[in-house]
C-alpha cells in the first residue's frame, strides 16, 4: 500500500506488536505503543537524556518508564509524572488503515 496524501507508511500493522515498538522516521525516533487494538504514536527519546524510550516499560497504570533515569509519562498525553519536571512528550495523530499504521507526512506533533 502507497501512502495516502498527508499521510506515510510507519509499519505494517502485524509488525506492532503488544508493548513498545520504535521506528525512525526521517530524522525522528518515534515510538509506538500498542495497548491491545489502540495504537498511539509518541516521541521516542526521552527529552532529558535522550534515552530510548523502547527500552523502557509500559506499567498497568499506563506509565511509560525511562529506562536511564526512571522518570515516566502518561501514555495517553505524554505528560511527565511526579518527581521530574519535564516537558510532555511530543504526541502523533495515528491512523490504521489496510493494514498499515499511518502517521502524518511531515511528521507534525498533536497539539
Amino acid at each position: 500500500m502507497s501512502a495516502v496524501s498527508g499521510w506515510q507508511v510507519a509499519a505494517a500493522l502485524p509488525e506492532v506488536s503488544q508493548g513498545l515498538h520504535e521506528l525512525i522516521l526521517g530524522d525522528e525516533v518515534v515510538l509506538l505503543v500498542r495497548r491491545g487494538d489502540e495504537i498511539l504514536a509518541m516521541q521516542g527519546l526521552c527529552p532529558h537524556t535522550l534515552a530510548r524510550l523502547a527500552e523502557g516499560q509500559v506499567d498497568a497504570a499506563g506509565w511509560l518508564h525511562c529506562p536511564r533515569h526512571k522518570a515516566r509519562f502518561r501514555v495517553a498525553d505524554g505528560v511527565c509524572g511526579s518527581g521530574w519536571v519535564l516537558p510532555p512528550l511530543r504526541q502523533y495523530e495515528v491512523r490504521v488503515t489496510d493494514g498499515m499504521v499511518l502517521l502524518p507526512d511531515p511528521l507534525t506533533p498533536l497539539d
